[in-house]
């Protein structure tokens, strides 16, 4: 594979492309837990999707980069970008040139680029980026060192760039799995500040003093003098270098960079000896910050590049001068930021923890392993190895930790912050509020009465007595070390007033049946009584802590007395605020109808759980509607009922308490059956000429009848009368008769004679 890909770097622009790797970007999209920002190009930066950079360079930009691999100027190419979700992109004339320093290499190795978009087509640019750094990640045999670096130096709030990774070929040979970087520009800067200038550092041991000059300058204008100021400042030392270089840049950022650089122990950044791989952004203000780059040599495994937390003992490999930053030198050794620098490093160790690094690595590597690093056609393909270097990431973190407490504990401990919280009134609970941020110190606590020691007082919170009354209070907190001197800080004193008068007052349910409470309770040393009064009147046996409300307090003021007597018989009489009692609540009752619903029949509505007292009116409705004059308990069914619902509304009601109205379920009404339905006869004699009469019985009363006679059994027109005269069309046949019974709400019932033959 090796010599397969040595050859095709030589003569790769004479060849057809070959076939790639073609691996498609790793599901693992949908996860956006580790996506920053909401630029168009925050889902793309997620270190747990890999995206495929497809590079074609025409032979002249592949002979330029390959045989002058140190040359800045950008050579054309066309890329295709297909990211995790598939969706693919296609720039065309774009710029690309290789980066890097103990890693640069032609095109024969695995190096690592840098794509300007917008090189030589105006504003194109790829999810509104202009520029992307692929790093090849040779010297981070874990591969995933950049990525947890950039996160943790983000936490802290230094400007440092996003990260993902993509698989990239050249004119069809793969060249391997990639570290895909925001590239450092204005518009990533703009994310964190308003920039003027940003300079990079473009050779070793470059630092902010006089020993190097070789800054470029990546952004702005060609005026340095906001370079030159920031450089000026290392000629001071002590509080006029801690004056002056808070006056050219932003030392909280300045200083969370070294504490973070320290903690991973980035031996090949900014704050170790090399001064190597950061820029430096100057916002309108004109002050600094610095920004982090290259990352790979971030959380080592030779014990030797582990940084001291304060820059001391020998560099690693004894690089340079061996001289750590000026910007940390200077830090150190004045101690207010000697004391910032420490604390910003506790609170790398506090974020490193919050972020779960190790579970994010774990997360990365199941993405990676062993469907790209098992791949690589460039580099270590050993899965084992990465696998190895990322496990050192549990170790590193654990044994970072112990040596930051070990350093701590080596430290006297600084002094608290503490303050008073509470009410500075006899009797009240006043609470030391105390905090360090050294977690290795403890607090103790001692509590001081115009300034003298307060005996046997050692505890967080004091309950302030009348000793206390018109004097000081303060308390203070120490932090301490084992074997070590101790750090104080007393709290602002506070100015102790008389007991708060106690007051009467009532709470509890202000409603009919509620039950109310008085306070204040008796307590140590103080006895209380009490008597309620409705209407300013006594209310005859409510003497207790407590009263239960009856009808007879509706709408009225309720009022408690309490006396309070000490020991010595001394008696404070407090009376309560009024209350005035509202209605109070009944339990809904439940309505049912009982009876048949049947025309003519009789219904009932039965109430269940109705409380004693209560009075129920009724009102019976059909469709909705109040039936008029239907206001009982009892309702005789109507012709008007029928193939209708029928309900009832019961509305209860009880001195004292809210009205409640309940509507039961209706009922649909269905018609009535006559009872009396006799079946009718016919009288005469059958022949032609002859007068028949229907028989028609006794129906119930009120039902209408009508009739129809009938030849053959066939209706015969207008024979509808109750007698029949037989025609001459009739002879031969057989005649009948229907008798039918109507009634308004019953069901019709038609009855048929027996038929007669007609001679």
């Amino acid at each position: 594979m090796k010599l397969r890909l040595i050859a095709f770097a030589v003569v790769a622009f004479m060849l057809p492309a070959e076939g790639a790797l073609a691996y498609q970007p790793v599901s693992g999209i949908s996860s956006t837990e580790y996506n920053e920002g909401t630029d168009k190009a925050a889902s793309f930066y997620n270190p747990l999707a890999v995206s495929a950079i497809d590079l074609t360079l025409p032979p002249a930009s592949f002979n330029e980069l390959n045989n002058n691999p140190y040359t800045k100027v950008y050579q054309t190419a066309s890329v295709t970008i297909t990211t995790a979700d598939g969706v693919v992109t296609s720039l065309q004339n774009i710029g690309v040139r290789i980066k890097g320093q103990a890693t640069r290499t032609n095109l024969y190795g695995k190096t690592a680029l840098k794509l300007k978009f917008d090189e030589f087509v105006p504003d194109q640019k790829f999810k509104g980026l202009t520029r992307m750094t692929l790093n090849s990640m040779m010297q981070d045999p874990s591969f995933v060192h950049e990525n947890m670096a950039y996160r943790l130096y983000r936490a802290m709030g230094v400007p440092a760039s996003r990260s993902t990774y993509s698989w990239v070929t050249v004119n069809g040979a793969d060249f391997g799995l990639y570290a895909n970087l925001e590239s450092v520009d204005s518009q990533m800067v703009k994310r964190w500040m308003d920039v003027k200038h940003i300079y990079s550092s473009d050779c070793y041991l470059q630092d902010l003093d006089y020993y190097q000059s070789c800054f470029d300058t990546n952004y702005g204008d060609d005026d340095r003098s906001d370079l030159n100021a920031a450089i000026a400042v290392s000629n001071l030392d002590g509080q006029a270098w801690w004056n002056s270089v808070n006056q050219v840049a932003d030392m909280t950022a300045v200083i969370n960079l070294m504490a973070t650089d320290l903690y991973t122990s980035n031996w090949d950044g900014y704050t170790d000896v090399v001064q190597n791989n950061y820029y430096v952004a100057f916002d309108l203000n004109n002050k600094l910050k610095i920004i982090p780059w290259g990352q790979d040599g971030t959380y080592p495994m030779d014990s030797s590049a582990q940084l001291d937390w304060l820059g001391r003992g020998p560099a690693f490999r004894g690089f340079g001068r061996q001289q750590r930053s000026v910007m940390l030198r200077k830090c150190v050794a004045y101690d207010p930021c000697q004391n910032l620098l420490v604390k910003a490093q506790v609170q790398v160790k506090i974020k490193a923890g919050q972020l779960e690094l190790p579970k994010m690595k774990d997360k990365i590597a199941s993405v990676i392993n062993n469907a790209y690093i098992a791949h690589e056609p460039r580099s270590n393909s050993y899965v084992p190895n990465a696998v190895a270097w990322q496990n050192w990431l549990d170790t590193f973190f654990t044994n970072r930790n112990q040596s930051l407490t070990s350093f701590l504990n080596s430290r006297a401990p600084v002094a608290p912050e503490v303050s008073l919280s509470g009410t500075p009134t006899v009797g009240s609970t006043l609470t030391a509020d105390a905090s360090t941020w050294d977690f290795t110190s403890a607090l103790r606590y001692e509590w001081y009465r115009d300034g003298s020691l307060i005996v046997n007082q050692q505890n967080r919170t004091y309950t302030l007595t009348k000793e206390d009354q018109d004097h000081f209070i303060s308390v203070k907190a120490t932090a301490t070390k084992y074997l070590l001197p101790s750090a104080s800080t007393t709290s602002q004193p506070l100015l102790v007033t008389g007991p708060v008068p106690p007051s009467a007052l009532i709470s509890g349910s202000s409603v009919v049946g509620g039950l109310l409470s008085a306070s204040p309770n008796s307590s140590a040393g103080i006895t209380a009584s009490y008597k309620w009064y409705r209407e300013g009147k006594a209310i005859t046996g409510a003497l207790g802590a407590t009263y239960l409300t009856t009808v007879s307090d509706f709408q009225k003021r309720i009022t408690v007395t309490v006396t309070l007597t000490e020991r010595d018989g001394t008696k404070t009489i407090l009376t309560s605020p009024a209350v005035t009692i509202a209605a109070g609540s009944m339990t809904v009752p439940a309505l049912q109808i009982a009876g048949e619903n049947v025309m003519g029949k009789t219904l009932s509505a039965v109430a269940f759980n109705t409380a004693t007292g209560v009075k129920t009116s009724y009102v019976w409705l059909r469709a909705g509607n109040p039936i008029p004059s239907a206001t009982r308990s009892t309702y005789t069914l109507k012709a008007d009922d029928t193939k209708r619902e029928v309900t009832v509304r019961a509305t209860f009601t009880k001195t004292g308490y809210s009205t409640i109205t309940v509507t039961a379920t209706g009922l649909t009404i269905f018609e009535g059956t006559l009872l009396r339905t006799p079946t009718p006869s016919i009288s005469g004699t059958y022949r032609v000429t002859k007068i028949l009469t229907l028989n028609t019985g006794t129906w119930d009363a009120g039902t209408k009848l009508t009739y129809q006679w009938l030849r053959n059994g066939v209706a015969i027109q207008g024979a509808i009368s109750k007698t029949y005269k037989l025609t001459s069309f009739d002879q031969g046949t057989n005649i009948s008769a229907t008798v039918t019974g109507s009634k308004l709400g019953f069901t019709t019932v038609t009855k048929t004679t027996p038929s007669g033959y007609v001679y």
